[in-house]
Formats: structure tokens, C-alpha cells, sequence
């Protein structure tokens, strides 16, 4: 990506209006007209700076992802009587409250993904994979302070985590789940939460 042709404000216009534009249709009828129209800035100078339509997606995947992992507290906001058990929930409510406020955004890019390949290796890798690390990131550093057992492959760990939470509230709000159960969050939080801990904790 061709990065300084853009300003900072222009990028952000565009990235906004990619995102209003993917929670309200599919990604493939997305056209640069429609971005240069809403967002301001001249078609020239979004191809010259983005270079293609996956380009602006993965900017956009990359944004929000930076957005979710911004509201997670960091470890030095954790209260002395706190424990790691405390800090998961904590961080599991916000996840399912980020995720939810990104189900539209989410659904489209789902969608996407059944109708293009690429649009799901996209999404993989610039959303799942890369929240996985983050979370990894989380981990390693309640791993440094002796929270968790030193044998724990904290990336298998992270990736269980976070593909159960957001698995099971995709399934719930997307594909009619809640039409036929409420999502009961806190025993979710608390029962994942519990199967963490039980596989990283100290023994």
C-alpha cells in the first residue's frame, strides 16, 4: 500500500464510509463512486493511496480490530484484590460488547466471505488471526507475572478463547439463535472463563 498520498482525515472519511457502506450492503456491489460521493475524496486519490478494493477492506478490518483491543483494559488498571479470573471476565463482557457493536459490519463481511474466497482469507487474517495474537499478547504477559503455568502454549489458548466467544454470539444474533434463546452472557463469560483457567492455571 502506497502510504502519504492520503491524509490522516481523508483516510479516516474513506475507512468510515467503507464501513457504513459494508453494514448496509453486500461487499462486492461496493463501488468507488460510492466511496468517493460519501466520503469526499476524489477516486484518484483513493486508488492511488488504497490501490484496490481488498486493500481498503483490510484497512478497515485492521482499524476496527485496533478499536476492540484499545478498550481492554490495560494489566495496570487491575485492582490488588483482583484476580486473573476477574480480568478475564471483565475482558470477555467487553469482547461480546465489541463484537455486538459490530455484528452489521460482521454479518456482511460473513457473507462476503461464503461468496469470495479471498474475502474470507482476508477476514481471517486481518480480523481472526490477528485478534488471536493480541489476546496471546494478553496471556503472555500473566505469564510473565507466574498467573499461568509455564508449559501453557498461550496461542492455542487465545485462539480457543476468543473462537468460542465469538462463535457462540454469532450463531446466537446472526442465525436467528436468539429467536429461539436469550444469549445468557454472564454464564458464558463465566462458564469459558472457568475452561481457561482450568487449561492455563496454575495446578
Amino acid at each position: 500500500m502506497n502510504s502519504g498520498v492520503l491524509t490522516p482525515e481523508q483516510q479516516r472519511r474513506v475507512l468510515d464510509t467503507a464501513l457504513q457502506l459494508m453494514s448496509v450492503q453486500d461487499l462486492a456491489n461496493i463501488t468507488l463512486e460510492q466511496l468517493t460521493h460519501a466520503s469526499g475524496v476524489s477516486a484518484f486519490d483513493i486508488v492511488r493511496h488504497y490501490q484496490s478494493k481488498e486493500n481498503i477492506l483490510a484497512a478497515v478490518l485492521e482499524r476496527e480490530l485496533e478499536l476492540m483491543a484499545g478498550a481492554v483494559p490495560s494489566p495496570e488498571l487491575r485492582f490488588p484484590s483482583e484476580t486473573l479470573r476477574d480480568e478475564l471476565q471483565v475482558l470477555a463482557k467487553l469482547m461480546l460488547q465489541e463484537y455486538r457493536a459490530r455484528l452489521p459490519f460482521l454479518a456482511k463481511f460473513l457473507a462476503g466471505a461464503l461468496q469470495n474466497p479471498e474475502v474470507g482469507v482476508l477476514f481471517y487474517r486481518k480480523f481472526i488471526q490477528q485478534g488471536r495474537l493480541l489476546f496471546a499478547e494478553f496471556l503472555n504477559v500473566r505469564k510473565q507475572r507466574g498467573e499461568i503455568r509455564e508449559d501453557v502454549d498461550v496461542e492455542a489458548a487465545a485462539a480457543m478463547f476468543i473462537s468460542a466467544l465469538s462463535g457462540i454470539l454469532l450463531v446466537v444474533e446472526l442465525f436467528g439463535g436468539q429467536q429461539v434463546e436469550p444469549l445468557d452472557e454472564e454464564r458464558l463469560v463465566r462458564e469459558l472463563t472457568s475452561i481457561l483457567l482450568h487449561g492455563i492455571g496454575e495446578q
